[in-house]
């Protein structure tokens, strides 16, 4: 077991010799051990706050095992998956301490009770990563893991530019360079006028490229060789930054990138910086190194956020085919072979993207956007059960509550689940705000056609007569709005038979 601490300057005892440096962490990978199999045990077993406590123990003791805080953080996504409510305070006090690691385990309990949280996950990030500066334990990659995860949830929930700020400097600190630009550039969106960020933010970014490409020299160099490998540098640096390139720029940046990889094949920074380089030129031999590339990375350090990105190439190749077969068939309406083929492209496209999607929700369970995209793809694929469940979920989310509904709605509609469907769209036009918008339009005709079906199903006058009422509103205020006037005419010939029935 190794203790890792600090001295802070001026600690003595009374003798004036150098006191007990004040503890971080007590590393014990062995102890640790222990914690992270009862865990899993009681994981399986359903008692996930029993889980929690127990990942959170063990990561007391190895604050740098990434698998752990993974394992935790499923854990964490099933408990608030119970709706239970709050944390038993046995739990909350089991982490009461005033070391740094156990700063950093009740950090990683608020976050993961509060997913969607910035301010939880940011000091969860910063306590990672003041662990990484006050001992000898590399919390680098766990600092990466929960600031990959901080960024997108920022963007995701009115973003301020202080989060943006304490992100980066937690990723400076722990030497995560390149997202620690990325958070930089994102506060200077926020706030143009901040010429100290800004500024910063440049200098984060040239020391990415000197950590990440070999330029920090060896003592050796000075005079004018130093100062000519500075301006080329420097240019190098220039060129990245731009946003429109030249083709002879964007083949000097790729044969940089991958002099830098050749030098150093196993540094994330290089490995994406090189990426970026053929992405940037974008040949279709660019995209398949930079596909090989990413996935190597991914096989050797299980960074999961590496294949998101390798899928992402495939997918954009995808994109393009289907374009392809998409302009064929609006080019010769009449072919049915070119309408096949389209519709059977389109059919593995979704495909690909469902596959990809489903691996993202499985290693991200607690973003609701990744559950509400994968529903949309399985909807269209006619997988109605897998839809459902999807946009139950994703509809606690408030940015996708009116969009879920709509097409929760739909999939019950599809099922012939039709109540289900209606009470659905009731519950969706109740929440929304303008029944004018596209949105609102929609969710009425939804509601219109699920009406419409009872009214045939059960010879019902009154669903009939509100679908009806409805058809008549969504024409009145845009006439030309899908087959509406179809629609109209043939609820007001049911409305009339239905209203035959009942006198006869």
């Amino acid at each position: 077991m190794a203790i890792f601490g600090k001295k802070k300057p001026g600690d003595e005892d009374q003798d004036g010799q150098a006191a007990t440096p004040e503890v971080v962490v007590e590393h014990s990978p062995e102890k640790a051990k222990r914690f992270f199999d009862r865990a899993r045990t009681v994981h399986d077993s359903q008692q996930f706050e029993y889980a929690m406590s127990m990942w959170l123990d063990g990561i007391k003791w190895d604050p740098s095992d990434l698998n752990a805080l993974e394992k935790f953080a499923l854990s964490a996504s099933a408990f608030m998956g119970q709706d239970k409510g709050k944390l038993s305070k046995e739990t909350v006090r089991n982490l009461d301490g005033k070391r740094l690691v156990d700063r950093y385990a009740l950090a990683l309990l608020q976050w993961g009770v509060k997913p969607r949280d910035p301010v939880s996950v940011v000091k969860a990030a910063e306590a990672a990563a003041k662990i990484d500066a006050e001992s000898d334990l590399d919390m680098s990659e766990i600092v990466f893991w929960i600031a990959e995860r901080a960024l997108a949830i920022i963007r995701s929930d009115k973003p301020k530019k202080d989060y943006y700020v304490k992100l980066m400097s937690a990723c400076r600190t722990a030497r995560v360079y390149d997202l620690a630009v990325t958070a930089g550039d994102e506060g200077v969106r926020l706030d143009p006028t901040d010429a100290n960020l800004a500024a910063e933010t440049r200098n984060l970014a040239a020391q990415a490229t000197m950590s990440t490409g070999g330029y920090a020299g060896t003592g050796n160099e000075g005079g004018f060789r130093a100062n000519i490998k500075d301006a080329e540098q420097q240019r190098i640096i220039e060129e990245r930054e731009r946003i429109v390139k030249t083709e002879d720029v964007k083949d000097r940046l790729v044969r940089v990138a991958e002099e830098e990889y050749g030098r150093r094949p196993d540094d994330l920074p290089t490995v994406r910086q090189y990426v970026k380089a053929l992405k940037e030129r974008g040949r279709e031999e660019d995209e398949k190194l930079a596909y090989r590339l990413l996935m190597k990375a991914y096989e050797d350090t299980k960074q999961f956020q590496l294949k998101v990105d390798a899928d992402d190439i495939r997918l954009r190749q995808a994109r393009r085919a289907l374009m392809k077969y998409r302009d064929a068939a609006d080019d010769s309406p009449d072919n049915a072979q070119a309408q096949e083929n389209y519709k059977k492209a389109e059919k593995k496209f979704l495909e690909m993207e469902v596959e990809s999607l489903r691996a993202q929700v499985e290693a991200y369970p607690t973003d609701l956007r990744l559950k509400f995209e994968l529903g949309r793809r399985e909807l269209r694929l006619d997988n109605h059960d897998e839809a459902i469940a999807l946009f139950q979920e994703s509809q606690h989310d408030p940015k996708f509550r009116a969009s879920s509904l709509a097409l929760l709605g739909e999939s019950f509609f599809k099922q012939d689940w039709v109540d289900e469907a209606i009470d659905t769209y009731r519950r969706a036009i109740d929440g929304h705000d303008d029944p004018h918008d596209a949105a609102g339009l929609d969710l009425r005709y939804g509601l219109m056609m699920a009406l419409q079906a009872k009214a045939r199903t059960d010879s019902d006058l009154e669903s009939a007569l509100e679908a009806e009422k409805l058809a008549s509103g969504i024409a009145i205020h845009q006439i030309n709005f899908r087959d509406i006037k179809i629609q109209r005419n043939e609820l007001k010939q049911l409305v009339g038979e239905l209203k035959q029935r009942q006198v006869g």
